[in-house]
């Protein structure tokens, strides 16, 4: 799709206020916001939407995210993306839905053990999505259109210089484009990058390859799920084992079981350390080495059986980030500013909130007309923030993959994390639409070496600090897994800040599912034992944060 620059208004192409480069959805949504904020906006893509690139699962925060956006920007369509139902209908219906995250452990030649697999049915108020991504990025796309922004694809930026106060970009057609301002989303080493010295700084963590598949089997066929539990295939499933992981997510997933001849998303995350990198970059030969890891699994290997690849990308340099993010008049954002592996929703959710975060303090340096680098210096902070964060959690997800009973403990800490985000951003949306403004802005703009933009529960990120702390103990050698495992799990029995909705403490529990008697026992534990700052989240909803996807005991 591509709109007619010229025909737009008075201005021509040249003279947009802002340029965004890439049409992927933090591109395609910031773009969309700074219109809706009156300003005249062009938007560059390399390639041509629609495009085949992964399928990306929401979780409760990601979604209270999108109804930020769509409260404070005036933007319903953000709004859609938070409800799956409306994603499903009016978006796109190859789209699934995310109603469990599952993790099977494997070891070499064992078949899939119940007692090594934990099932977190996501609770949720919206019903949270497994996009399709080549539908979702084209839809937006075209609403991005009507609200006037200005599309061109296959369009490359070579060079981009400050002159004049505007930045003049030089086009691979040779063509030039003058620009208020320049925000770039499309991926590292651009020119964008190279105008403000950005070097690429990169951390080894893990190399990943990304498929869309036909013939996967449904997990659930060859493993029944815990008891109440959702169906694998409903939800996303990582299956986990020494030195890496395989993701596993079905599209059209919402009626049932997923017939074979509908994609699935599959990604292989690998410590290259451990892993060599395999020889060629053609599918077939990507898919080879999935292949190859998974024979020596049983359970995943007859997963993947019938699966035949339509489509790959890959990272041999999945974890880096910009040494810089700003400069005069531009910014580098998101895919041009940091990559991390796909593990446990985040690209999603980092997404979400760069665009939260973009969007008002790009249309306050219009407003101002102050485009200096000092006034992005906090999304620079964050996106390295944000980087921080993740390359430790997936360095401590690599040493956990070896031992189940550390994992375990891991994902426990992660699901605690993401109640307590989706809390917090519960009540800075509802803050925002009561027309708590001032309350609510300042809950959204947190200490950004936390990797949030979000304020949260301050005792997590001790809980967070040392779990990671334990897991780097043991890549060192300093403690064994279990020993590690067993000290997170006493922390989670013992701190005041985890609620008794879930055992978290209880290696035995391995399911979690938002039960009417769960809610029940937090509620009492809120009004009695819990920490001050988990009430202060908790209370004012009485607990009935669940809503038409919870799950199963209501």
């Amino acid at each position: 799709m591509t709109s007619q620059p010229d025909n737009h208004g008075d201005r021509a192409a040249h003279d947009a206020d802002v340029t965004i480069l890439g049409t992927g959805i933090t591109g395609t949504l910031l773009a969309t916001a700074l219109a809706r904020g009156g300003l005249a906006v062009q938007l560059l893509g390399e390639d041509q939407v629609p495009r085949v690139v992964g399928g990306e699962a929401t979780l409760p925060c990601t979604s209270f995210l999108y109804e930020l956006i769509a409260t404070r920007f005036g933007l319903p369509e953000a709004a859609l993306l938070a409800d799956a139902g409306r994603v499903r209908t009016e978006v796109s219906h190859s789209s699934g839905v995310h109603r469990t995250w599952g993790f099977a452990h494997h070891e070499p030649g064992q078949e899939h053990r119940a007692g090594r697999s934990l099932q977190f049915n996501v609770p949720s108020e919206h019903g949270e999505s497994h996009f399709h991504r080549p539908d979702l990025d084209a839809w937006l796309l075209a609403r991005a259109v009507q609200r006037g922004v200005r599309v061109r694809q296959h369009t490359r930026v070579e060079k981009a210089v400050v002159e004049d106060g505007c930045v003049r970009l030089s086009l691979k057609s040779g063509q030039e484009l003058r620009t208020g301002m320049v925000v770039d989303t499309e991926g590292p080493d651009s020119a964008v990058a190279r105008a403000i010295g950005a070097e690429r700084v990169s951390v080894q963590a893990t190399r990943s390859y990304g498929f869309h598949a036909v013939g996967v089997r449904p997990y659930e066929r060859l493993a029944p799920p815990r008891p109440g539990s959702h169906p694998w295939s409903h939800g996303v499933l990582t299956h986990v084992f020494d030195g890496g992981w395989l993701q596993v997510g079905h599209f059209r997933n919402g009626d049932g079981t997923p017939p074979p001849n509908v994609p699935a998303v599959v990604t292989l995350s690998l410590d290259p350390g451990r892993h060599p990198a395999a020889a060629g970059h053609r599918t077939e030969e990507l898919w080879r080495e999935v292949l190859r890891h998974a024979e020596r699994h049983p359970a995943m290997a007859a997963q993947l059986a019938g699966a035949h690849p339509t489509a790959s990308w890959s990272d041999e340099a999945t974890h880096w980030r910009a040494s810089r993010t700003a400069g005069e008049r531009m910014l580098l954002l998101d895919r041009a500013a940091l990559g991390g592996d796909p593990l446990l929703g985040r690209d999603l959710y980092a997404s979400a909130q760069l665009v939260l975060v973009a969007a008002g303090d790009v249309l306050a340096a219009a407003r101002d007309g102050d485009f200096s680098a000092g006034r992005f210096r906090y999304l620079e902070r964050l996106q390295h923030g944000m980087a921080d964060r993740h390359d430790a959690l997936v360095g401590a997800a690599l040493t956990a993959s070896g031992s189940f009973e550390l994992w375990s403990a891991l994902a426990r800490v992660w699901l605690l994390g993401t109640m307590f985000d989706a809390l917090s951003l519960k009540r800075s949306s509802k803050e925002l639409a009561a027309g708590a403004s001032e309350s609510a802005l300042a809950g959204l703009r947190a200490d950004p070496a936390l990797g949030a933009c979000h304020y949260t529960v301050p005792e997590y990120n001790e809980l967070l600090d040392l779990t990671l702390a334990l897991c780097r103990g043991v890549a060192e050698g300093e403690t064994g897994p279990r020993q590690a495992a067993d000290r997170i799990m006493l922390r989670l029995r013992q701190d005041r800040i985890v609620p008794p909705i879930y055992g978290f403490g209880d290696p035995d529990d391995l399911e979690y599912v938002l039960s009417l008697r769960g809610r029940l026992r937090t509620l009492r534990w809120v009004r009695g034992e819990a920490q001050p700052s988990v009430q202060r989240l908790v209370r004012p909803y009485g607990l009935r944060g669940g809503g038409k996807d919870l799950g199963h005991g209501e």
